[in-house]
């Protein structure tokens, strides 16, 4: 999947294999609630804190967020890998139709021919805490539904701001975990000098196309190394010849025996936000208004693009970036539109609301609180 999103809350996702074949228990937990699950009883044979350790250094430490994308460090010099998708765009900026790193692939067999990832950025957790009491502090009696909205919004933003102001080799950010309710601070080390080390061609890096990339299984070499450099000081810096690699706290290893049946699978990482909560309403707006608009507008802009991109390669390359935004965009739109159709889902929320109503109503004490 693609990397924008507009919230980017940091979850341990694990995927719970037991014994029973085709048997799986699944979730996504906030890093603050490792602790509390049982998952020494389903296989996980290091300590809890090993994952996440607030006080001290853990997996989460080489875990990063590279221009919104999960990224992992690698080496002790900063070296990073992730997704092709993830640099694409880093890809894209240093492609020619001399150096056609699209069509061709890209290595620096040293540091020093290692490219500049022009607008790329590394965050690395630093700390996070939960803030919601001080976020809802600003929400008054008899206000609307849109003066709660935009005085929450203000005081999140105030928060960064104050953070941000204090230190400016950090960065913040107030991600809303529940509408309304639950709101965590992000503090993150910030990174601006990322450079790109090795990108597979493009037929590899993209074998198969938006198709592949949203179905299962996959058949792509989906995958990217970039290094990020700081200051010789340490401190975060713009791109700069003298800068140095930065030096991880914590970096990952692959263990060359691989998986096997009935193991626990967990991810790290910054997944996007989800509308699985939300109501009927929502999704039968989403089924016939929004969707389909979005699939007639971006199914328009790539047959325009296309057509561009056939008069010559240099406007091929320059395109390809936005092009491919589009593309996984309008095969998304497609997937969930054809989803929201098969099981109806927007009927199954409406019943579903209707029974917890029925429930309210049906006592005097419950309707009341």
């Amino acid at each position: 999947m693609m990397k924008k999103t507009l919230s980017f809350m940091l979850f341990i996702l694990v995927a719970l294999i037991f014994i029973i074949p085709l048997t799986a228990e699944e979730g996504m937990f906030p890093l603050s609630e490792i602790p509390k699950l049982d998952i020494h009883s389903i296989g996980l044979q290091i300590d809890p804190s090993e994952l996440y350790n607030p006080d001290g250094v853990s997996l989460i430490d080489g875990i990063i967020n590279l221009s919104g994308c999960t990224a992992s460090f690698v080496s002790p010099d900063g070296l990073i890998l992730t997704n092709y998708h993830c640099a694409f765009d880093a890809v894209q900026q240093a492609a020619t139709t001399e150096n056609d790193y699209l069509r061709d692939g890209f290595i620096a067999t040293d540091r020093k021919l290692e490219i500049p990832a022009k607008g790329y950025t590394v965050r690395v957790i630093h700390s996070y805490k939960d803030v919601s009491a001080e976020v809802l502090s600003v929400i008054k009696p008899k206000m609307s539904y849109m003066q709660r909205a935009k005085a929450i919004d203000k005081k999140m933003k105030d928060i960064v701001t104050g953070i941000e102001s204090k230190d400016k080799g950090k960065r913040a950010e107030v991600a809303e975990m529940f509408p309304g309710k639950t709101y965590v601070l992000f503090v993150y080390t910030y990174l601006k000098d990322v450079r790109l080390v090795y990108a597979p061609p493009r037929s590899i890096g993209e074998f198969g196309g938006e198709i592949d990339n949203w179905v299962w299984p996959r058949h792509t070499g989906d995958f990217t190394f970039l290094r990020a450099y700081t200051a010789p000081d340490g401190t975060n810096a713009e791109y700069a010849s003298g800068n140095v690699p930065y030096h991880p706290k914590k970096f990952l290893q692959v263990a060359s025996e691989g998986v096997k049946e009935e193991d626990l699978v967990f991810i790290l990482g910054y997944p996007g936000s989800t509308n699985r909560h939300r109501t009927s309403l929502f999704l039968n707006f989403e089924q016939y208004v929004r969707l389909p608009f979005i699939d007639d507008l971006y199914g328009w802009l790539i047959h325009t693009l296309e057509q561009r991109s056939t008069v010559d390669r240099s406007i091929e390359i320059k395109l390809s970036s936005r092009l491919k935004g589009l593309w996984n965009t309008y095969k998304r739109t497609q997937g969930v539109l054809q989803a929201l159709k098969a099981i109806k889902l927007d009927e199954k929320r409406k019943e579903e609301e209707l029974a917890l109503q029925n429930f309210i109503d049906s006592d005097r004490a419950r309707k009341a609180k």
